[in-house]
């Protein structure tokens, strides 16, 4: 395979993933910044993991401030809610709303069940080096590619 495929298969992965994040978009009524935050709330919620304002904080790499803010204006549209921590009530869970879980599984439409069967038929090993490989393509997108 040469590397014109590679870049390929790149630019269709990311044609594929434009198409998905402009279908959500839209049938959310959210713009790309706010997606890519229901985006990791709902990943979290389907692995069943609590999201806290400081997971957003280190997933987006804004401050905590700008996290708030967004947090605050997606929870004023009906998208996000904010629940109690019960270990600590100082603290509070991010959560989506019942009707944007239903909006967001119906533009997924199948997309995560698909995705879920290719994942889990990946073996451990094979999962931790499709993970580094993609964050090799991610670090030369985003800084140029990096040195041996």
């Amino acid at each position: 395979m040469s590397e014109i495929d590679l870049t390929a298969a790149l630019t269709r992965l990311e044609a594929a993933m434009g198409a998905l994040r402009g279908r959500l978009r839209e049938r959310l009524s959210v713009s790309g910044s706010d997606l890519t935050v229901l985006q990791f709330v709902a990943r979290a919620e389907a692995a069943e993991r609590k999201v806290r304002v400081k997971d957003l904080v280190s997933h987006l790499g804004l401050t905590s401030p700008a996290v708030t803010g967004t947090i605050d204006r997606l929870e004023r549209a009906g998208h996000l809610c904010r629940v109690p921590n019960p270990d600590d009530g100082r603290s509070r869970f991010i959560e989506l709303t019942p009707e944007t879980q239903r909006a967001y599984a119906s533009a997924m439409d199948s997309t995560n069940e698909h995705l879920h069967e290719l994942l889990s038929s990946f073996s451990e090993r094979d999962r931790v080096k499709y993970v580094r490989v993609i964050n090799r393509v991610i670090e030369a997108l985003e800084y140029g590619a990096p040195s041996p």
